[in-house]
């Protein structure tokens, strides 16, 4: 059996239509092949009642408020199969998603990638989706592990102060062991675009990063980050549809880059405390 984990927090309208590709028939893998587990980290409102009503066929827990990494672990706690594959309630995942990796497990490795598309694409520069055409990424929205594996491995890593970077940590800890991810091209889910976080957030994310080399020895310093990070975006907004959007976009740069240059001090003497 796969055990399908959707984490999700607040975000009912675009769980439904996750759950909708998962739906028992719309699959081409035999339902009893699969369970589907949503996790749920809603504090305000939850699931629950929404998933009773509509998706019977799913197990609703709740999530442990911790964040995505954290809510990924508890699902995988929960899962009856050998198998855990992984998805985000913002996905679509395709008709023969889960049939695709049934068909890769002749392949006998324990990791399987799938491939991330943006059907409709990004409007602006203001959007985002981490699609995955070639693999390489093993993004945590369309994956599949072995169940003991994960469980070697302690799931992902809960301690990253905000949701990135801990499916590139968890990525790294699986090429560590020796073990090697499939690409499989069939395994197809969508990432609708959405919209990126204010400039502040997407500022304070960038902790994440900073965590992650710091705890592999390499160091970041604050301008080489600013002129990094100044250079992807103007690459962004330079690459997508331009409108007014696009003029937007370089006020919300300057806001990322204010909040990277104030907080970076700090990111650096938590570093030297050992955090």
């Amino acid at each position: 059996m796969i055990s399908v984990i959707i984490p999700t927090c607040h975000r009912n309208d675009l769980l439904a239509k996750c759950l909708d590709c998962l739906t028992p028939g719309k699959q081409t893998l035999d339902p009893y092949e699969y369970e589907v587990i949503v996790t749920d980290d809603g504090s305000q409102s939850t699931a629950e009642q929404f998933i009773r009503e509509k998706y019977p066929w799913v197990k609703w827990t709740a999530g442990p408020k911790r964040g995505p990494a954290a809510n990924r672990n508890h699902g995988a706690r929960l899962a009856s199969g050998e198998w855990i594959a992984l998805t985000d309630d913002d996905c679509l995942p395709s008709a023969g998603w889960l049939n695709a990796f049934k068909s890769a497990m002749k392949l006998g490795t324990q990791v399987y990638e799938g491939r991330t598309t943006c059907e409709g694409g990004l409007p602006s520069p203001l959007f985002a989706s981490p699609t995955n055409e070639s693999g390489g990424y093993l993004w945590s929205c369309n994956m599949m592990i072995s169940r003991v594996l994960f469980e070697e491995l302690n799931g992902f890593d809960e301690t990253f102060p905000f949701a990135a970077m801990e499916d590139v940590d968890f990525r790294d800890r699986i090429v560590a062991t020796g073990h090697e991810f499939v690409f499989v091209p069939e395994a197809v889910i969508d990432h609708p675009p959405r919209p990126v976080p204010t400039a502040r957030r997407r500022g304070e994310m960038t902790e994440s990063e900073y965590v992650y080399f710091s705890r592999r020895g390499e160091s970041m310093r604050k301008w080489p980050l600013i002129r990094q990070r100044a250079y992807i975006r103007l690459r962004e907004i330079w690459r997508q549809p331009k409108g007014v959007d696009s003029i937007k976009a370089i006020p919300h740069l300057m806001g990322e880059i204010a909040t990277i240059y104030r907080l970076f001090p700090k990111w650096e003497e938590q570093a030297r405390r050992g955090r």
